[in-house]
């Protein structure tokens, strides 16, 4: 089998995965979940602690650790200008009649008691990202024999609790099962446009090191999701402090688990 043959390949088991993980959130009634909310942050704080930012210093040292604060700023300033809304505690919006709805949503379940869908877009934004980045690194290790397989089986293995969190996060904010599933789609396809962006920069960039500084941009979106976003608006919400805290750590103890995988 040829090597694009079987990036094709690797690339099409990672797509079914991806979809598969983000379908389970959405069986059964569409409703908002803060214990799955909680778990889903556990799984973006264990993502960037425990896989992104070590291998990001592995490849290219102490000097990856700032393109964090470049990922993470990069997010807020599309959260704040491209995705830009007004929040309010959740309950009764004042004046909410002035605000604009997206048609064909339930704002009465976002997960920030927003007047417009921002968390969900934040998500996949900064998931795909990250997803972008796993296909140029699936693509430079395939052209290594044996190397290409595992590096293939550790992004399956990371992929599906990412597309079970992000589905999640969007049910949360009130988007249809059909939309989530197309947006969850979408960010699996993410992984052959990462391939295929590895092929158009081969011989333009040195990949160890671009792959890890993009790897710590991506943890800084990660670390902003999980800090900035749905975190907060946990707290503020309330509910069982115990069930809320067992899920976070939940989410944790997967990546964790994960991270010994790959490394053995």
């Amino acid at each position: 089998m040829t090597d694009t043959l079987t990036l094709t390949g690797y690339a099409a088991a990672i797509l079914v995965g991806s979809l598969a993980g983000g379908a389970l959130p959405l069986l059964g009634k569409m409703r908002r979940s803060d214990a799955l909310l909680s778990f889903s942050a556990g799984v973006m704080l264990g993502a960037g602690f425990l896989h992104m930012l070590p291998e990001a210093v592995e490849g290219a040292g102490f000097r990856a650790v700032p393109f964090v604060l470049v990922g993470f700023l990069f997010l807020f300033l599309v959260e704040r200008f491209a995705l830009v809304h007004v929040c309010a505690e959740p309950g009764p919006v004042p004046g909410a009649e002035a605000h604009v709805h997206e048609p064909g949503h339930d704002h009465s379940h976002c997960a920030t008691g927003c007047q417009v869908h921002t968390v969900g877009l934040a998500a996949f934004v900064g998931l795909s990202l990250h997803t972008l980045v796993d296909g140029f690194a699936l693509g430079a290790a395939s052209q290594e024999t044996g190397l290409g397989f595992f590096v293939f089986l550790a992004i399956l293995l990371h992929k599906i609790p990412s597309s079970f969190s992000l589905s999640t996060i969007l049910a949360a904010e009130g988007y249809s099962r059909r939309r989530a599933l197309t947006m969850n789609g979408l960010f699996a396809l993410m992984v052959p446009a990462g391939a295929a962006l590895y092929a158009l920069l081969r011989g333009a960039v040195h990949t160890e090191s671009f792959t890890a500084y993009a790897l710590a941009g991506s943890a800084g979106t990660f670390l902003h999701l999980a800090l900035s976003d749905i975190l907060p608006d946990l707290h503020r919400r309330g509910g069982s402090k115990l069930r809320l805290s067992a899920a976070l750590l939940a989410g944790v103890a997967v990546m964790w688990v994960l991270r010994l995988v790959h490394h053995a």
